[in-house]
């Protein structure tokens, strides 16, 4: 999982450490440093009250993770200093947390302002180019690679100082196209084996019936429905756990039949919830 990313810098806290830590006399030797706290993994960290902020969760070179509220915050080292009860930071929990919080908006405005179509997509270290973004939503974010589109969980996105990067190494993001792919072939051949005349075809949710097949070829699939038929592309269908589906909620079909024919745009706000309904006992018996 991707660290949230400064949230407060080594200077800001190695300088307030340095405040509050007593001046030593001119003139007065030197006393040999004094060992630093122990940040081991699983050692619990406070805050300047004395309050818990969490335990280490892994050491990474200059810096520590802790987990605060159950997430991971990166940490300098120099951020720390002995006290009575473990390693002790400068500053409350509250005031860290409110750091993590306003670090972590800027970074999502961020992300989201270089979420852009035809954006370049980098390696986690951002040497490798991966691809390029085709389309970003709440959902994920589409990548079109030499290999083919593949989507990714928006959280797996960051900027960096080379620009728009991953959470994937070349060979990680790689081995998931290779594993996408074989998923989307697997999910193809289902479908293909679907698309007979008369099969239902059922709306995103898997509950409410669209229509029925009526014919298909290579780039799209017509469907015959009360209202008429019309024709979707093929790469809207897929298998879901009721059979063939397509990737339209009843009103977004109910919608584009209507586009499709000239005919009025029924209500079905509820179908959705009708079908389920419907369905409920079914599933119940099936379970």
């Amino acid at each position: 999982m991707r660290k949230i990313a400064a949230f407060v810098t080594s200077l800001s806290l190695g300088m307030a450490l340095a405040a509050g830590a007593p001046a030593m006399a001119q003139g007065t030797p030197a006393a040999a440093p004094a060992a630093g706290p122990n940040l081991a993994p699983g050692t619990v960290v406070y805050d300047s009250e004395g309050a818990t902020i969490g335990p280490v969760a892994s050491d990474a070179g200059d810096n520590v993770v802790v987990t605060l509220n159950g997430k991971p915050v990166t940490l300098p080292k120099n951020a720390f200093a002995k006290g009575e009860k473990g390693p002790t930071i400068t500053v409350t929990v509250a005031q860290l947390t409110a750091a993590v919080d306003q670090a972590a908006a800027a970074s999502a405005q961020a992300l989201d302002a270089a979420l852009k179509p035809g954006a370049e997509v980098r390696s986690a270290n951002g040497s490798t180019v991966l691809g390029t973004v085709k389309l970003a939503d709440a959902s994920g974010v589409v990548v079109t690679t030499p290999t083919g589109d593949v989507k990714v969980p928006k959280n797996a996105f960051f900027v960096a100082q080379n620009g728009l990067q991953t959470s994937f190494t070349a060979d990680q993001f790689a081995a998931a196209m290779q594993q996408a792919s074989q998923a989307s072939a697997a999910d193809d051949a289902a479908v293909t084996a679907a698309l007979k005349p008369g099969a239902e075809v059922r709306g995103l949710q898997g509950t409410a019936v669209l229509g029925t097949v009526k014919s298909f070829d290579a780039a799209n699939v017509v469907v015959t429905t009360t209202s008429g038929d019309v024709a979707l592309p093929r790469s809207a269908f897929n298998m879901g756990a009721s059979g063939l589906t397509a990737a339209y909620t009843a009103d977004q079909f109910a919608a584009a039949v209507a586009q499709a024919t000239g005919a009025e745009a029924p209500q079905t706000a509820d179908a959705d919830a009708a079908a389920a309904a419907a369905d409920e006992p079914q599933a119940k018996e099936a379970n």
